[in-house]
């Protein structure tokens, strides 16, 4: 690894997030009710998402040497993790970016601290404070940094994508546009004195870059509190979300739009993990997928890069959503049992 010097953060690498994914498959699979809570929490974490798009290009533009880690999760307490949209590592400081992007007129409250935005129906949508947010990251990172023995001050800031007016916004609070994201690094880091070697900087970019496979899913029915006996079974019309019908061995018909799709059980498998359960059995693939043989569910899964986990009738397959995709899709192949320890410690 070599530390970038004098020039600008050359790669901010950030992927699709999984969690806005799931949330995307969730809108095809929930029913009503539920499914109103689904669209809110998607429209939410599309808005942050295109937030975090348009901090990146302004951190791109920052001309300090630094390394530059997105959407990693930080362990707060055994087993807990805090995720940190962007972190900027340098050899005099990191820094945290959290970005939101949240159209209209903003409220600002207290007690409890959040934001409050009415719509045009004249119900309030209510937001998280992003401060506050922003605060349990910090206070998350210094307690590893802690932990690892380092000493290097952590700031941080809320860079909005978008223009709001505001109401209620302390004078002091740590909000600024993302294009003053270059100016406020660049601004800092001129104040500041080198707090690490190289070597403990090369070391501690290493330590972080491991915090990505410290992850742990939680599918979106537990994440929303829904009954996941309400879901969607079986393959969906990609165009009007029904429960398809077999017409061939590897086709569905769709009654609504009168049509046959191609079925596709790795989908299906990834909508189980993203939205149920960590695990799959062969029961469980066969009530899902609506097969009727053993033999059946074995050879689908037996298609798909899978861990396998436990023996004879306690097999169970599972992956690590983070970083065993090939994009957005599992992997064809054969499972295997390699990095089993490391999937155990996963779903703990």
């Amino acid at each position: 690894m070599v530390i970038p010097r004098g020039g600008i953060i050359i790669k901010v690498i950030r992927r699709y997030p999984i969690y806005l994914y799931a949330l995307e498959r969730a809108v095809e699979r929930v029913k009503m009710p539920e499914l109103n809570e689904v669209r809110e929490e998607l429209y939410r974490q599309q808005a942050g998402y295109l937030g975090e798009i348009a901090s990146d290009k302004y951190v791109r533009r920052t001309r300090i040497p630094g390394i530059v880690f997105t959407d990693i999760q930080i362990e707060a307490a055994p087993g807990e993790f805090i995720q940190i949209d962007t972190l900027i590592l340098t050899q005099r400081a990191i820094w945290v970016i959290e970005a939101k992007k949240y159209k209209g007129a903003l409220r600002y409250l207290h007690a409890p601290k959040r934001i409050e935005r009415k719509e045009r129906d004249g119900s309030v949508m209510v937001f998280t404070c992003p401060i506050v947010q922003l605060e349990s990251q910090m206070h998350a990172l210094k307690g590893w940094l802690d932990a690892q023995g380092i000493d290097l001050p952590v700031f941080g800031t809320v860079a909005f994508a978008s223009t709001n007016r505001w109401e209620g916004l302390p004078e002091e609070a740590p909000i600024i546009p993302v294009r003053e994201i270059p100016a406020y690094l660049e601004r800092a880091y001129r104040e500041l004195d080198d707090r690490l070697t190289p070597e403990t900087f090369v070391q501690l970019a290493e330590k972080l870059g491991l915090q990505r496979n410290m992850i742990v899913w939680e599918p979106v029915c537990k994440r929303l509190g829904i009954n996941a006996n309400r879901l969607k079974r079986g393959f969906l019309c990609p165009e009007c979300h029904s429960q398809l019908t077999r017409a061939t061995e590897r086709t569905g018909h769709c009654k609504n739009c009168d049509q046959n799709v191609k079925t596709d059980y790795g989908l299906l498998i990834l909508d189980w993990f993203l939205l149920i359960h960590p695990t799959l059995n062969n029961a469980q693939l066969r009530a899902f997928a609506k097969l009727k043989t053993k033999q059946a569910a074995s050879r689908i899964l037996n298609r798909y890069e899978l861990l396998i986990i436990g023996a004879s009738t306690g097999t169970a397959y599972t992956l690590n959503l983070y970083t065993d995709l090939d994009g957005l899709e599992i992997r064809k192949g054969k499972p295997g049992r390699e990095r089993v320890e490391e999937v155990i410690t996963h779903l703990r």
